[in-house]
């Protein structure tokens, strides 16, 4: 990959997701960086090419937006579609680009992904939905739509909550699957921050960890 190419990419990633706010390249960010940490640990069983999981990671949602507008049903699938033509257009290495496009498309759980790319990507992409990074795109999601402390603590307990944005995530940070095996371990830890906080913040709604003493 020409670092020309690169720069082409990041700029034309960074210019989509800025259609979705603030918060959007950053977690693009997050996500590549999960990925390269990911892909240490795994590689001993695989091959990982590097080119194909760093590029996938910064397109990996470009068609969010699309689909925000309710011009798709799905942005892996769109994202996928979006991703091509601008690889195309760039010239870039026309093997690589069907493996990525791969990736972009299963990572929104439609479909099992096939390659090592494709489940570091899922993985990444899950991992940043939880924790206390999880915890904090909770709540600007809750600022978002206009939700109370309160009713996300509502959300979180209830067994069938009407679909939303925020209950979306909250189902999120209880129902998780991984491909990898390192994604699995930090899985675990980042759990326990989210059960401990939730925990926490119910206590404190209650008065329950008021103590006078």
């Amino acid at each position: 990959m020409r670092p020309k190419q690169l720069e082409l990419i990041k700029k034309h990633a960074k210019d989509q997701m800025d259609k979705l706010g603030l918060h959007a390249w950053p977690h693009i960010k997050r996500v590549e960086r999960l990925c390269a940490f990911i892909s240490k640990f795994e590689a001993g069983n695989t091959d990982v090419d590097l080119d194909v999981l760093k590029i996938a990671a910064l397109l990996h949602d470009i068609g969010k937006y699309v689909e925000k507008n309710g011009k798709s049903e799905d942005h892996g699938e769109i994202g996928a579609a979006m991703a091509q033509n601008f690889l195309n257009t760039i010239g870039f290495h026309e093997a690589k680009i069907s493996h990525i496009c791969h990736a972009i498309k299963v990572h929104t759980h439609r479909e099992t992904p096939s390659s090592i790319e494709a489940k570091i990507l899922h993985d990444a992409d899950f991992l940043d939905k939880l924790g206390a990074v999880g915890i904090a795109s909770v709540f600007i999601k809750a600022c978002l739509t206009d939700k109370t402390i309160e009713e996300v603590v509502e959300l979180y307990d209830s067994k069938n909550p009407k679909p939303s944005y925020v209950a979306l995530h909250l189902r999120w940070l209880k129902k998780q699957y991984f491909y990898t095996k390192t994604a699995e371990r930090m899985a675990e830890r980042r759990s326990r921050i989210v059960s401990a906080f939730f925990k926490a913040l119910k206590n404190e709604l209650d008065l329950e960890s008021v103590s006078m003493k």
